[in-house]
């Protein structure tokens, strides 16, 4: 069985440069898109997805969207994706429930270890 990503993002666009890089892959199988956060959720329980790709900023709800996955599905990681920079902002999407964080300028060249690091090192723990 290979990895199973959920991608969660309000923009179509890049959702669909996600499912691009990752579909590539023979390992990882992306086996849904929401584009808000209520279905993202009923997705997660529907499908049980091991990683969920999603936007963070600090704007968005996607703390607040953290926090719920953690809560009603623990074993789920969150890998998530933003612009913003600084030590702050890997602290304060950890304390959220991230497990980790990939700036999306190096989405193209580190999704795909990123995802594999996930599966390898995070769902083993």
């Amino acid at each position: 069985m290979g990895i199973t990503v959920l991608l969660a993002d309000s923009i179509v666009d890049v959702r669909q440069m996600e499912r691009n890089l990752l579909q590539r892959e023979p390992d990882i199988e992306v086996v849904g898109e929401a584009a808000d956060d209520p279905e993202a959720m009923m997705l997660i329980k529907a499908l049980e997805p091991q990683i969920v790709l999603t936007d963070f900023s600090i704007r968005s709800t996607g703390k607040i969207f953290a926090k719920q996955i953690k809560s009603q599905h623990p074993t789920t990681k969150i890998l998530s994706v933003t612009e913003l920079k600084g030590r702050y902002v890997t602290n304060f999407v950890k304390i959220f429930g991230a497990d980790e964080l990939l700036d999306r300028s190096q989405l193209e060249t580190e999704l795909i270890t990123t995802v594999r690091f996930i599966a390898l090192v995070k769902l083993r723990a």
